[in-house]
């Protein structure tokens, strides 16, 4: 299809956006990261996109204004859809597999009513447990509205569960992150980096404790907007930790490339394909990580990172502690990282999506 005829494909996107700056406003999750990347990326192949901001306030509210939000949001983008896909040829929901019970099944049905065709992409919470985690009642829902979606884009430890479903597409979280140069000789692990909404799930504490006993010249960096569970007290005294505040989204790269170790330690059972591991894989920045979720896709154990079981400081520490004393592995990682990084590039799975949508749309 030529680039004329592309444009004449109007896709309806659904999803959150970024708030900016990220420091005065909403905090920039994943989530919004991913979603702005696809609108640029289908915006550069051609589409005439019409764009549904579905992003509302979440931390540190009251629940009673979480709740508010999350209501008029839903009212306000189900009037959208009703209104504005009458002129689009598809529909692309963008959402997290939390919230796919009731606003997916109601954007599924508009677009029935409507007889337009809708591309579904879950991130953030696999969609796999989300889904075990309701009852019957609720399952057989999903499976008869927004699990039937003409095309469900998930990651692949979810396609290996609904392998039967045939309407089901693998589509990876991807970034496209020019390495900001630094000058740094990366040649022995010396400054180390945890990056992320500051919450207990996310590993804090496990990281804080485990980098107690670096060595002198080692120091661990922690960026990231506070949750309200996060305990600071954990920083007070501590000889190896410092908390440099919360980074513009442009700040990033550099950040991350100015460092030697990234520490991703989650132990939430639903984490996605983080998008902080594949940006600082293009910053040459390997990765001690948790195996949960779908870092496992993503972290090629003793290959692009080092791999241990969440919520284990002992063997966190034995990780950092094997890198900091064996620079030849960790130069191999830092290649191995480079080369995993490429693998994770927008081009080619965004030219197989675009593929995929225009098919849907002239169907």
């Amino acid at each position: 299809m030529s680039l004329e005829e592309a444009k004449r494909v109007r896709l309806l996107l659904i999803g959150p956006l970024p708030a900016k700056p990220a420091s005065l406003g909403e905090p920039i999750g994943g989530s919004r990261v991913t979603f702005a990347e696809a609108v640029r990326e289908l915006d550069q192949r051609g589409f005439d996109l019409d764009i549904i901001n579905t992003a509302r306030p979440r931390p540190n509210l009251p629940l009673w204004k979480i709740l508010s939000y999350e209501f008029f949001t839903f009212a306000r983008v189900v009037w959208r859809v009703l209104w504005r896909a009458r002129r689009s040829d598809l529909v692309f929901l963008h959402m997290s597999a939390y919230s796919a019970l009731l606003a997916a099944s109601t954007i599924w049905a508009l677009c029935r009513v409507l007889r337009r065709p809708l591309a579904l992409r879950f991130f953030g919470d696999s969609l796999y447990f989300t889904y075990h985690r309701y009852g019957r009642a609720r399952r057989w829902l999903l499976d008869r509205t927004c699990l039937r979606a003409s095309l469900v884009y998930e990651e692949r430890q979810t396609l290996r569960e609904f392998s039967s479903r045939d309407n089901f597409r693998w589509l990876a979280n991807t970034r496209d992150i020019v390495p900001a140069e630094t000058g740094r000789d990366r040649g022995r692990v010396r400054r180390l980096i945890f990056m992320g909404q500051l919450r207990k799930e996310k590993g804090l504490a496990e990281a804080l404790e485990a980098c107690r006993s670096l060595p002198e010249d080692c120091h661990l960096r922690v960026f990231g907007p506070r949750m309200p569970n996060t305990d600071f007290s954990l920083f007070d005294s501590h000889p190896r930790a410092t908390y440099g505040g919360v980074l513009e989204p442009e700040e990033a790269t550099r950040v991350l490339a100015e460092h030697d170790l990234l520490l991703f330690l989650s132990y939430m059972r639903s984490e996605g394909t983080p998008g902080v591991i594949i940006e600082a894989f293009q910053c040459g920045v390997p990765v001690v990580a948790t195996a949960t979720g779908g870092v496992p896709e993503q972290v090629e154990h003793e290959k692009s990172g080092l791999l241990v079981a969440p919520r284990s400081v002992p063997e966190l520490k034995a990780a950092v502690q094997r890198l900091i004393d064996d620079p030849a592995l960790y130069r191999r990682l830092c290649a191995g990282a480079r080369q995993r990084g490429e693998f994770f590039r927008s081009g080619r799975h965004f030219d197989r999506l675009a593929e995929e949508l225009r098919g849907l749309a002239c169907k």
